[in-house]
């Protein structure tokens, strides 16, 4: 075989568990259930001839129904010049990545992270360093990459955060990129203010999509919003790699954008509650913090010398229930397991019944606690 140009050729960790668990009932969660129901009536009403190219910056409507959503969850004032759409919140950070970086570039990561924004940043050829790490003078950040609600852990950027990081990007010329697909899935608290300005200054870029707070990952519909002129160059940027994203799953992204802003939160809430009340009951893990955002728990396990990656080997063979280990994320240690709780509250039910069997001694509900309808 051909021998590749690039590293990161294997399948990923995820994907790997991924493909494990693929015949084995039902997927991982479902929050996109409810609003599919709906699509095929309001998609009908979103006009698309598919004899045309789709418009490399995304088309006309769904960029105006991006930037008035982005508009009430924030007080912006965007149009629809701000705003370009890709094919999925991966492809906007490779567009990103593509467009900005240069072989040797070093790359500031909020840790611990996806593991797919350094596999992409590697795969150009930057160096990634945390976000924390050093200040080298003689090789500044081009680029510093937040994620809030941050996946795995949840956590969410304080007020004034953005616009703090926003400024160091501007004084040491680098860009500022803020992933932001879980940003509709703030269970805790309120979602940070923005300012129009640091937007506009040129230096700052959104990612986002309708993956996460639509549970519509197979759409593949995501977004770039920045400064028009920075959306500019990006658009001529991608319409030399890819002719736009389907004009199919445009039609559909537009008619999800119809729905309420953080539509899904109440029944997100519900499920949070469920898993936190279940795990009280196993000694498996540490005491969990409640995540303000996101759809994970990022748990330490209760017995420190144990590995999470052989816990989730173990988890998935003999329970049947799918967990990420630590070392499934960047700088993830072999002490963390990341569990969803995006699933309906059968499911959830289903998924800790089972994984008493991995505990030896479970622990009984303190008094008032209810179990997680119905875990047996």
């Amino acid at each position: 075989m051909i021998s590749t140009c690039r590293q990161w050729h294997e399948l990923s960790l995820i994907e790997r568990q991924a493909r494990a668990a693929r015949h084995d009932g039902q997927p991982t969660w479902d929050l996109s259930e409810a609003l599919l129901r709906g699509l095929p009536s309001s998609a009908g009403r979103v006009d698309f001839h598919a004899e045309t190219y789709p418009d490399p910056q995304g088309e006309r409507e769904l960029r105006r129904r991006i930037a008035a959503r982005e508009n009430a969850k924030y007080g912006l004032s965007l149009t629809e010049d701000h705003i370009v759409v890709t094919h999925g919140a991966t492809e906007a950070l490779f567009l990103l990545a593509h467009t900005f970086l240069n072989p040797g570039d070093r790359v500031a990561v909020q840790a611990p992270s996806f593991l797919f924004y350094r596999e992409i940043l590697e795969n150009l050829g930057a160096t990634v360093v945390p976000l924390n790490a050093e200040p080298d003078s003689a090789r500044p950040a081009r680029m510093r990459l937040l994620h809030s609600p941050s996946n795995p852990d949840g956590r969410v950027l304080a007020e004034g955060a953005l616009s703090l990081h926003a400024e160091a990007a501007r004084a040491d010329g680098s860009l500022l990129v803020l992933d932001q697909v879980y940003d509709e899935l703030i269970v805790s608290g309120t979602r940070p203010r923005e300012d129009q300005a640091v937007l506009d200054s040129g230096h700052v870029v959104k990612v986002n999509s309708v993956s996460k707070a639509f549970g519509c990952p197979g759409i593949r519909i995501g977004w770039i919003t920045t400064a028009p002129a920075v959306a500019e160059v990006l658009t001529g940027v991608a319409e030399r790699l890819r002719m736009g994203p389907s004009l199919v799953a445009q039609q559909a992204a537009t008619a999800l954008l119809e729905r309420p802003v953080d539509g899904n939160l109440e029944l997100l809430a519900e499920r949070r509650a469920i898993a936190l009340d279940a795990l009280s009951t196993l000694d498996l893990f540490e005491e969990a913090a409640p995540p303000p955002g996101g759809l994970f728990l990022w748990l330490k396990l209760a017995d420190p010398n144990a590995s999470a990656q052989q816990f989730c080997d173990r988890a998935l063979a003999e329970a049947g229930v799918r967990l990420m280990p630590g070392l499934g994320f960047w700088q993830g240690t072999d002490d963390r397991v990341r569990l969803s709780f995006g699933a309906v509250p059968d499911y959830l039910d289903a998924a800790f019944d089972r994984l008493r069997r991995l505990t030896v001694s479970p622990r009984r509900p303190e008094a008032g606690l209810t179990t997680a309808q119905g875990i047996r």
